[in-house]
């Protein structure tokens, strides 16, 4: 019987889980649907019970699916989302998932203090925004006092389920971001006292391959973010500049780097977090990405392979410039009240132009993020990977906005996959070649029409 990890990840739309052997083969799948509520303009949440039980489902099903011998749980998370959770661990109410925008006026108040006191708080640049930990932690503190007096932790999806099936709270550095100091894994005392705390609210920071505790048996393992799980499974750790490009209800765009900072706007992942003695990350998650997608399918009143379908002989790049900026942006830009556009519509132009425009405003998102981590020093590679890089049409119209080489990743379950490397590591096996894909090129006929149309995308923000 084959030995293998379980590796699940509580994305946004669903918690999917999945087994690996240890020489990367994913031998059985699951998934459990849960709904983002929106119950005021700004508000994205959900119910941190729905998690566990998705979460036990799957690893049941995957369980009953493979013939095989599960010895660890490793978890991938969505994140920055907060669940409150009481004393006795349990939650105080809806999860504020990353999509949600309510904190504005926290995000203007907390960029008003000095970025020198912000670093020593937080250990690194952490931009400022209605979607960032601090600006949601301190809305709790002036909007749902009574809540907000009896949250004794604040942690992330994975935190949650991990310590319902083993009894025991833990989180790791990254994910702990806005909370904790990123170098000490504690959490400061003045930002402490500013939110109102006379206690710290992060749990133990551990290692992301550390084992936190057990169920049914099996080691549980730490995990990591969505995020640096699928980066880690790009390969993109393994050497300096390898760009990445992951896909799925919104995206994370970079690359990595021998540099101290990254550009403004973007996230650095020291070397520390990453286990390395010099590479670090440098990347940007966007709100653009697969949701994107659904929007202008839900206007059109299909589903989103239905329109997919529509752009089936649209090839090459589309005359629309469309700004894809539904719920504003993150990265680079840290602004929620930024609008959606589309520039230079026709009277002559279909419902597969408006498809085919999106698309590309997506990839023009994804150059911009790229672009910035890369300060004039191109990736050498770019691995495409996620749930909307399925499509192959989409695929080529990236590879065409970008003008790079592109790497298909044969399991577009990215963040799946790299849970399950850490699964491994934590046991002391050493995954290798785990990183298999398809070259896609670019068509160079497309370069100076893709270099004018970023141009235009870069140079003024959508109002």
């Amino acid at each position: 019987m084959l030995d293998t990890v379980i590796a699940i990840d509580l994305g946004t739309s669903s918690c999917k889980g999945a087994a690996y052997t240890p020489e990367g083969r994913r031998i059985a799948t699951e998934s459990r649907s849960y709904p983002v509520s929106t119950p005021s303009l700004g508000f994205a949440e959900q119910d941190p019970a729905q998690y566990l039980r998705a979460a036990l489902d799957v690893v049941a099903e995957v369980g009953r699916q493979a013939n095989h011998r599960p010895v660890a749980i490793a978890f991938s998370t969505q994140t920055p989302t907060l669940v409150l959770l009481d004393e006795a661990l349990r939650p105080l109410g809806p999860a504020i998932i990353w999509q949600d925008s309510r904190a504005v006026d926290e995000a203007v108040d907390l960029s008003m203090i000095d970025a020198a006191t912000r670093r020593c708080w937080f250990g690194l640049d952490l931009p400022i925004g209605a979607a960032t930990t601090p600006a949601k932690l301190l809305w709790l503190r002036n909007h749902r006092p009574e809540i907000w007096e009896r949250t004794r932790w604040v942690v992330q999806p994975k935190d949650y389920v991990a310590a319902a099936i083993t009894g025991t709270l833990a989180t790791d550095a990254w994910c702990a971001k806005g909370i904790a100091h990123l170098e000490t894994g504690v959490m400061h005392d003045e930002w402490r006292e500013f939110l109102g705390k006379t206690h710290s609210i992060c749990p133990p920071v551990v290692s992301t391959r550390a084992v936190t505790g057990h169920s049914q048996g099996m080691p549980v393992v730490n995990g990591w973010s969505d995020a640096v799980c699928a980066i880690l499974a790009t390969g993109a750790m393994s050497g300096e500049r390898h760009g990445f490009v992951m896909t799925g209800t919104s995206e994370i765009i970079g690359l990595s780097r021998r540099a101290p900072q990254a550009a403004a706007g973007l996230f650095h992942v020291p070397p520390h977090i990453l286990e390395s003695d010099t590479l670090s990350l440098h990347y940007g998650p966007t709100q653009a990405g697969g949701s994107c997608l659904d929007w202008i399918a839900g206007v059109l009143g299909r589903t989103a392979t239905e329109a997919l379908a529509l752009v089936a002989q649209r090839d090459g790049l589309s005359e629309i410039l469309c700004r894809p900026y539904w719920q504003g942006e993150r990265a680079p830009y840290w602004d929620h009240t930024l609008r959606a556009s589309f520039e230079g519509l026709r009277g002559s132009h279909t419902a597969a132009d408006l498809v085919h425009a999106v698309l590309q405003g997506v990839a023009l998102q994804e150059r911009l993020v790229l672009d910035t981590a890369e300060q004039d020093e191109p990736a050498h590679t770019v691995v495409l990977a996620g749930g909307a890089a399925r499509d192959a049409r989409w695929n080529q119209l990236r590879a065409d906005v970008l003008q790079r080489n592109l790497v298909v990743m044969e399991d577009g379950e990215a963040s799946l996959r790299g849970a399950a490397m850490l699964a491994w590591q934590a046991l002391g096996e050493n995954p290798k070649d785990w990183t298999r894909g398809r070259l896609l090129h670019p068509r160079a006929q497309y370069r100076d029409q893709a270099a004018a149309l970023f141009r235009r995308f870069a140079a003024a923000r959508a109002t």
